[in-house]
């Protein structure tokens, strides 16, 4: 039985990352504490991952022509943390990048070996599917690679990332992948808080690039995770309600099941927040609702403004980002085990 009196939270969607030794440790801990709860498991983006697409600045600075070229300065962000990003100078001769050179596709065949395993031994349950996420090409070109590159190295990047995608839908067959795209710097770029070269920055641009991208999975089932930042656990721009994620989230509403949406653990405490949602399109919703730092009342007031301005709609629980930085927020900050714990505490199981 869930700790509120609402009953529109119904099951829990994990972002992807999560605070664990290896990818085994992140589901069988994930799989045990919400077995009746999940839709689907991610790895836990553990070891290299687990800063977003921080690993992708070693990744394309191993290719010939990528190499590092000091910082760049973003214009607005609320969190200062974002004020100064790594920067990335792009030679003209890069038109193609090797193979599977991103990371994407094998880390995801490697954790769907351990996934497969885990399931086999019962520690998943039968009907969970396995959850991989991958950055949009948009984030990483406009967080990391010099705007004066932007344009010209976009559809490179964006080619490999569709190849990636692709690769991962050989390895992990199509009736047990859900495939989710995390799509942040689109909105810091919406918001003010970035900057992207010329055309980039277009809402036009955005949806279209979104839209492609979802494009190089057909046949799998799709959504997004719609992020305001994480650093530190604070938001490169407060959102002061979900008409941005509405909005975007309707533009693609044809080819995903599932959109995830941040709530803000100070203006989420709004009805007035969620009362956007009451136009989305998108079949399936997670809120993160789950309070970062493990305060009940928190949680509880989150959830019952999402019932009251969303109009009763259901949706997943959630945190509004991933969990593998869960430490950074504050010193005593709740273990992963629990805040899975609180997920299934605030949300009915599925099953």
């Amino acid at each position: 039985m869930v700790d509120v009196a609402v009953d529109t939270a119904v099951g829990v969607h994990l972002v992807g990352g999560m605070k664990a030794a290896d990818s085994e440790t992140a589901m069988r801990l994930a799989a045990r504490i919400l077995s009746g709860h999940l839709y689907a498991l991610p790895d836990g983006e553990t070891g290299e991952r687990n800063q977003w697409i921080a690993w992708q600045l070693d990744k394309l600075t191993g290719i010939e022509g990528i190499e590092h070229a000091g910082t760049k300065t973003m214009p607005a962000p609320e969190n200062r943390a974002y004020a100064e990003m790594p920067a990335l100078a792009v030679d003209a001769s890069v038109t193609e990048l090797p193979a599977r050179s991103l990371g994407y596709a094998d880390a995801a065949e490697e954790s769907y070996a351990i996934f497969r395993r885990l399931r086999e031994e019962g520690a998943v349950p039968p009907d969970v599917k396995f959850q991989v996420a991958v950055p949009t090409p948009y984030a990483t070109v406009v967080a990391w690679v010099h705007e004066q590159d932007q344009e010209r190295f976009f559809p490179v990047y964006a080619k490999a990332i569709a190849e990636e995608v692709k690769a991962i839908g050989r390895v992990v067959p199509a009736n047990d992948l859900l495939l989710q795209f995390d799509v942040t710097l689109e909105v810091g770029v919406l918001t003010g808080a970035f900057v992207a070269a010329g055309r980039m920055g277009t809402m036009e641009f955005i949806t279209g690039a979104l839209r492609d991208a979802l494009d190089a999975a057909p046949g799998v089932e799709r959504g997004v995770h719609f992020c305001y930042g994480d650093l530190g656990h604070r938001h490169f721009t407060v959102p002061k309600d979900l008409s941005l994620c509405v909005q975007l989230g309707n533009a693609i509403a044809d080819q995903i099941e599932f959109a995830h949406m941040p709530a803000d653990r100070e203006t989420g405490r709004s009805p007035g927040y969620y009362e956007p949602l009451r136009d989305l399109k998108v079949k399936r919703l997670a809120l993160g609702v789950i309070d970062f730092e493990g305060e009940e009342q928190r949680t509880r007031e989150l959830i019952e403004a999402a019932a009251k301005g969303s109009g009763g709609m259901r949706f997943a629980a959630a945190t509004e980002c991933g969990m593998s930085k869960i430490d950074e927020r504050r010193a005593g900050a709740p273990s992963l085990e629990d805040l899975l714990a609180l997920h299934a505490r605030f949300a009915e199981p599925i099953r």
